[in-house]
This record gives structure tokens, sequence and C-alpha cells, in this order.
């Protein structure tokens, strides 16, 4: 269990900490120090609609996100598997800076 939960963390922090520092509208909103989360995270991109943003990573690249919309705060879940490849995780950071980039046209 220790070991699945040290992965999950370490695939959360990989593309959290990677969009944090590319951008500074990324607001990461679940604490990434601490032991009250492993890999899931929220996340918000100031001047993008969140469920714009999931629709659009679905659509067109097929990852699969979930919007929330709460009183409080609104972003995007992130939830991956401990099969979860490094690989799929920097390609879903790769599209969220480019939908930073160029917009979700």
């Amino acid at each position: 269990a220790e070991r699945k939960v040290a992965r999950l963390r370490w695939l959360r922090n990989r593309w959290a900490k990677r969009l944090e520092t590319a951008s500074d509208r990324v607001k990461i909103l679940t604490p990434l120090e601490g032991t009250s989360s492993a890999g899931l995270a929220m996340f918000h991109v100031d001047g993008i609609d969140h469920n714009q943003l999931g629709a659009w990573l679905m659509e067109h690249h097929k990852i699969v996100t979930t919007p929330i919309t709460h009183p409080e705060f609104t972003g995007i879940r992130i939830t991956p598997n401990v099969y979860t490849t490094p690989d799929e995780v920097d390609v879903f950071a790769d599209k969220v800076l480019l939908a930073i980039r160029k917009g979700l046209s």
C-alpha cells in the first residue's frame, strides 16, 4: 500500500508541479505536501472554463478528467491509476499547456 501511495503522489506531482511552474494561470487546489491526498489533485486555469477544458481534453485528446463545480471552488480533478505511465501524465500536461497557449479551438 505504501508503494502504491508513493507512486500515485509521484504521478500527481509530476503533472501538478509542471503545470504550476509553466503557467501562473494554473492554480493547484489540492495541497501537494502532507498526507491528505495521494494521487488525486484538483486544478483550475484562470481564464478557461473548467467544464469546457474537460470537454476539450476528452473530445480532442481522449483524456478523461472530472470537472467539478462547487460553491467555494471550480476546477478539474485528475485521478491517475498506479498503472498510469509517466508518458501519459506528460501528454496530459502538454495538452493543458497547449490549451493555455492557444485556447480550446
